[in-house]
């Protein structure tokens, strides 16, 4: 307990000592604040992994300690194998410490949580492949069924109103993007980055203020209980994945807004064995603010439903509610506060199995490249039990 409360206090002294105001860009915080879509820093139409040219020089223009801004500037990232191939890169490494509560041993590990290698060819103006080869990091999970991600597929685009085409494997797109593999709002729903490739094809269509994408693929199965069964499934029926939004931004950039929401349906084989069918049935709802550039507020609501058609019926919903909001205090520091729900019993308070999160930290970009993120999270375990343990989480990324 006075651990804790040395640890918090030393997050109140960080976050009165910095405060200030200036720029943010960083994962959908930014274009939370810019009123831009993923695609302006990223290969990847729907946002994450490669950075294009404009995404690398957004980092190495504004996200760096202004004191160290002499030795940022000197700074000279060439990503560029030649005029057609360029490579990127996302290495991350986590310290949590949890606490497992009286009479029990704190479980604390170092993790090595993304190790990504990406490159990216652009074969003509219309025509690209991208690879993005996750590293297979031995005695993670015991589980085969949890393959590291492998992301290939082909892509035309730059076509007229942001139509495009993408072919191959790759994370469907749903809901918002952010980083955090531990998430409720990803881990819960299927998107387990970095394990939640699946291979089918992508179109979308970004005209103005408005974006709509549409997808098939082979999609994945997974128990009543959320478990994976396997990474994807082989039966004859696909899931269709489609995403809409809306982004507004003032003309000075001071103010944004954006509304969207996802829809999944994935029928698949529950039991092979006894010829078990379910369907699996996804809606999200999300929202974005960007207010001062300096302020972000991102939102998520997902309803997921299990339907076991062939053994009598059998239903089972949940929900999951995910909230967040970033402040940047001065160049390269970001104050973060998150809220995360989990709700398996819809309609009963505080029902067993329930989850609540509350983390607090903040983000440090110190150079070009490198960013340290240290979180504090509240965990809280409604009903009977009324469990309580909360965790530290550092984590070390190096990016380009």
């Amino acid at each position: 307990m006075k651990n804790k409360s040395y640890l918090i206090l030393t997050y109140l002294l960080l976050f009165s000592l910095l405060i200030s105001a200036d720029k943010l860009f960083s994962y959908p915080k930014f274009a939370a604040v810019t009123g831009e879509k993923c695609v302006s820093c990223h290969v990847n139409p729907t946002g994450g992994g490669m950075r294009n040219k404009y995404g690398i020089k957004t980092a190495k223009d504004f996200l760096y300690w202004k004191f160290l801004e002499k030795a940022n500037k000197e700074t000279e990232l060439n990503t560029d194998i030649n005029k057609s191939i360029q490579v990127g890169s996302d290495f991350r490494m986590i310290f949590i410490n949890n606490q497992q509560g009286e009479g029990t041993p704190d479980f604390n590990t170092f993790f090595q949580m993304q190790a990504e290698l990406y490159v990216h060819a652009q074969i003509s103006k219309y025509l690209s492949l991208n690879l993005n080869p996750g590293f297979l990091i031995p005695n993670t999970f015991g589980n085969a069924a949890l393959p590291v991600k492998t992301e290939i597929y082909g892509m035309v685009h730059n076509l007229p109103a942001g139509l495009y085409l993408k072919v191959g494997r790759f994370i469907p797109n749903f809901g918002i993007k952010i980083p955090e593999h531990r998430s409720f709002n990803r881990n819960l729903n299927g998107f387990y980055t970095p394990y939640a490739a699946d291979a089918g094809f992508e179109v979308g269509i970004a005209p103005s203020l408005f974006t709509l994408t549409v997808g098939l693929s082979n999609g994945s199965s997974r128990d009543i209980n959320g478990t994976l069964v396997q990474s994807y499934d082989f039966d004859a029926q696909k899931q269709f994945t489609t995403s809409a939004d809306f982004r507004w931004a003032s003309k000075k950039g001071d103010y944004s807004f954006g509304l969207g929401g996802s829809f999944i349906n994935n029928p698949f084989k529950y039991d092979p064995a006894n010829n078990i069918n379910a369907l699996r049935q996804i809606a999200a709802g999300f929202i974005s603010i960007g207010l001062f550039k300096r302020v972000a507020i991102l939102g998520e609501y997902d309803y997921n439903r299990l339907d076991l058609r062939d053994a009598g019926s059998t239903r089972h919903d949940f929900n999951t509610i995910f909230g967040e909001v970033d402040i940047t205090v001065v160049q390269g520091a970001q104050a973060k506060f998150q809220f995360e729900s989990y709700d398996p019993n819809l309609g009963l308070k505080d029902g067993p199995q329930e989850l609540r999160r509350y983390s607090f930290g903040i983000n440090l970009f110190p150079l070009t490249g490198l960013e340290i993120e240290s979180i504090y999270r509240v965990v809280d375990e409604p009903g009977e039990l009324d469990i309580k343990n909360n965790e530290f989480q550092e984590t070390f990324k190096i990016y380009f």
